[in-house]
């Protein structure tokens, strides 16, 4: 319908056909944007939707999993008719391991346990064996195995109860007892072979464990054989078929894992001989060894040795690079200086007592050179053959010819050594006379006092009045003993005057106390005196038992001497070739009990056997440092190679030997016939009987069978038995029975070796 009215459009419309064309242009342009934006956010709603819907199903997804996984808990694995009524195959159940691999398990672990809480607190050690007497009341009794919850609870209890005894889990033995209970937990867990299999693989670490707390060679041979039984069970846990017979299934799986482990010896052999060394242990965690062996104190008053005596752990092995012209019985493995006197104890001299001190050694003699193992004692000093003349390297030499290592002496340690058995001792400062003459207050009574005026009352020179008093524990009925009885506040003077019994270090106190009193210096010194040599390794054997406490004195004309004043009483501690020489210098005071039985003489050879072995042990393989190893490679025309070039050889030798065993693996073998190797087990104990009995080698199985029923009737029957199963098993092909073969192995281990003839036995086999 026409319109009259006229607009501003119509007007633009009107004006050209430019302008009519570009207002057609804007016109499409604003529709079409109109419809894009429509368009887009119609788009992004269906993204949302598909989103959320997406969103929706995994919840239900996940709702219905979870479902699932809690029916499971409750009824156990799905059976053919849970399987049916999800729609779902039902998943194969975990095969559980059988009673055998269970207390196969326990019984590694209890093994490999044992050792190590002998090192651990008695509460961890309680908790764990607790842990596997559960494990053994579930063997016995499958119902009573604890459910998840109680494990829970019992993790729980065994981590509280490591931080209870040990404030921590951070070191060595809070690690450990963590580690182990674990362990031990994960036993107690085990529903699976698959469990099984992880508990075996953590059990490794505990092997490696082991180490850190003993690396002695009869820990290391108790490791190796549990190794090759928990790899033997490995192998057992792999196999679908099991022996009936429980023995025959032991003997194979150890056979088998022995063989891998001797085959595995050339491999490791190249790896410790070329695997670069480092100048310290990889796993060095600057850990204190809470292990070692205290041995001496660096103080003394009555009883601080006495302990030692009755104790047979080692302090150190010697072995001289000649040997010298000196008894064991007269040696003195020097220890700590003692000079202060507090009370009745005598202590050493501080850093700095003495700044001005210089000593001189002269050795009188050729000096001997020795290599020293150290057992490990948590303290600095280095027991060294009396007198040392040079320090180790990472050690020093005082001024009072102490051998103090740079640190505390924490685990087995080889020192290079070089004493004077005959030697001058010349040095002695103002500050040392002065301690060296010192008294404790309180402690010297007047009878002391009127002992020793009696003996300077002429004048006399120093040494005489060493000597005075050397005759004086002589003469008066003084007694060793390592009982002696406690002598209170003032013990010295008991000790002379009314108890007079004690040990070395009651007279190495007393001695010194009373040269004092003469205005001698004196010293104590701390050490061991003898050794015992092992026939087997040559080594000198130094035990705790060993400790002794000697003195020296100042003598101007002969520096320091020392003078030992328990050998002046204990007889049976005298050297019998000698006896005191002058000032009791080099006298020894050695105190044993020779074993004279032959029962008593064959365990003392096999302690000194295991012994040897175990310093060979420590020696060349936990102490084959890089200066060992380079000193052998050396020796073979390899000492050129160093770090790097060890890698590249130590590559090639173990490429080398592992092609060297798939060579050998690879080669053709006949095939073992157990047939034929039975009938061969059966001749050759036929020609044990009698060597014409034996089959000729153009004679068939049933006419040899029938000569010699002729010859031997009294073997007719286990003849028939042995002769039938090998026919049947030979030539009737599949008709054998399946038991056939351990019938005629039975039947030939069975046979009975007689060289004369018995009564008949009638034949069931003819001539065939």
């Amino acid at each position: 319908m026409p319109t009259h009215s006229t607009t501003a459009t119509d007007c633009v419309c009107r004006g050209s056909a430019s302008t009519r064309a570009a207002a057609a242009a804007t016109s499409t342009a604003a529709s079409g944007h109109s419809r894009g934006l429509r368009h887009r956010s119609k788009r992004a709603m269906a993204d949302e939707h598909a989103a959320a819907d997406r969103f929706d199903h995994a919840i239900a997804w996940a709702r219905q999993r979870l479902a699932q996984a809690m029916r499971r808990r409750r009824l156990g694995p799905l059976t053919a008719s849970g399987a049916a009524k999800t729609g779902r195959p039902a998943a194969p159940a975990a095969e559980a391991p059988d009673t055998a691999q269970l207390v196969a398990a326990t019984l590694l672990l209890g093994v490999c346990a044992l050792p190590l809480m002998a090192a651990l607190d008695p509460q961890v050690g309680g908790f764990i064996l607790g842990v596997l007497a559960l494990r053994v009341i579930a063997i016995r009794w499958p119902g009573l195995q604890p459910g998840m919850l109680v494990l829970a609870l019992l993790t729980l209890v065994g981590g509280l109860n490591v931080l209870d005894a040990y404030r921590g889990v951070a070191g060595q033995e809070p690690g450990t007892a963590l580690l182990l209970s674990m362990v031990a937990l994960k036993l107690l867990e085990v529903r699976s072979k698959r469990d099984l299999r992880v508990l075996l693989l953590v059990l490794g670490f505990v092997l490696v464990v082991q180490f850190l707390f003993d690396e002695s060679l009869w820990r290391a041979l108790l490791m190796v054989a549990l190794a090759v039984a928990s790899f033997a069970l490995l192998r057992d846990l792999g196999l679908p078929t099991h022996s009936p017979s429980l023995p025959r299934r032991i003997r194979e799986g150890l056979g088998s894992t022995g063989v891998m482990a001797v085959q595995a010896l050339p491999l490791t052999l190249v790896l410790f001989l070329l695997f670069p060394r480092l100048d310290t242990p990889l796993w060095d965690l600057g850990l204190d060894n809470p292990h070692a062996i205290t041995g001496l104190k660096d103080w003394l008053e009555p009883g601080s040795i006495t302990d030692l005596v009755v104790s047979g752990e080692p302090v150190m092995r010697v072995r001289f690079d000649r040997e010298p012209a000196l008894s064991p019985e007269a040696m003195y493995w020097r220890g700590p200086v003692l000079w202060h006197a507090e009370g009745n104890r005598f202590e050493p001299a501080a850093p700095g007592d003495f700044p001005a001190a210089d000593v001189s050694v002269e050795a009188l003699s050729e000096p001997v050179t020795y290599t020293a193992l150290l057992e490990p004692s948590d303290q600095r000093w280095i027991t060294a053959l009396d007198m040392p003349i040079s320090a180790p390297r990472g050690a020093a030499l005082t001024s009072d010819l102490q051998l103090l290592a740079d640190r505390a002496i924490d685990e087995r340690e080889l020192y290079r050594l070089r004493s004077a058995v005959e030697y001058r001792a010349d040095g002695l400062t103002l500050d040392e006379e002065l301690a060296a003459t010192a008294l404790p207050a309180n402690k010297v009574t007047p009878r002391m006092r009127e002992l020793v005026a009696r003996w300077i009352a002429d004048d006399p020179p120093p040494a005489t009045v060493v000597q005075r008093a050397l005759d004086h524990f002589n003469r008066q009925p003084f007694r060793y003993s390592l009982l002696a009885p406690n002598m209170g506040e003032k013990a010295m003077d008991g000790f002379l005057f009314e108890e007079q019994v004690g040990f070395c270090e009651h007279y190495a106190a007393a001695f010194t106390l009373l040269m004092r009193i003469a205005d001698i210096p004196t010293r104590i010194v701390l050490g061991y005196l003898g050794g015992e040599r092992n026939p087997y390794s040559g080594d000198y054997l130094v035990r705790q038992s060993e400790a002794h406490a000697w003195t020296e004195v100042w003598l101007p004309e002969q520096g320091w001497t020392r003078v030992d004043p328990t050998a002046a009483v204990a007889a049976e501690r005298v050297d019998p070739d000698g006896g005191i020489a002058a000032l009791g210098a080099n006298a020894p005071a050695r105190f044993r009990v020779d074993d004279g039985s032959l029962v008593g003489r064959a365990i003392r050879n096999l302690h000194l056997a295991a012994d040897a072995f175990d310093a060979a042990w420590q020696s060349w393989v936990v102490g084959f440092s890089r200066f060992k190893q380079q000193r052998l490679l050396s020796g073979l025309g390899l000492g050129r190679f160093r770090d790097f070039g060890l890698v590249a050889l130590m590559a090639l030798a173990g490429a080398g030997v592992m092609l060297a065993w798939a060579l050998w693996l690879a080669r053709p073998t006949p095939e073992r016939d157990p047939v034929a190797a039975a009938y061969k087990e059966f001749q050759r104990r036929l020609r044990r009987i009698d060597p014409v009995l034996a089959k000729h080698p153009d004679e068939g199985p049933l006419d040899h069978h029938a000569r010699l029923v002729a010859a031997r009737p009294d073997l007719a029957g286990d003849a028939d038995a042995v002769v039938d199963a090998y026919v049947r098993l030979r030539y009737a092909g599949g008709e054998a029975g399946d038991d056939t073969l351990g019938r005629l192995q039975r039947a030939i281990r069975d046979l009975r070796v007689r060289r004369r003839p018995g009564p008949p036995a009638p034949s069931r086999l003819g001539r065939r």
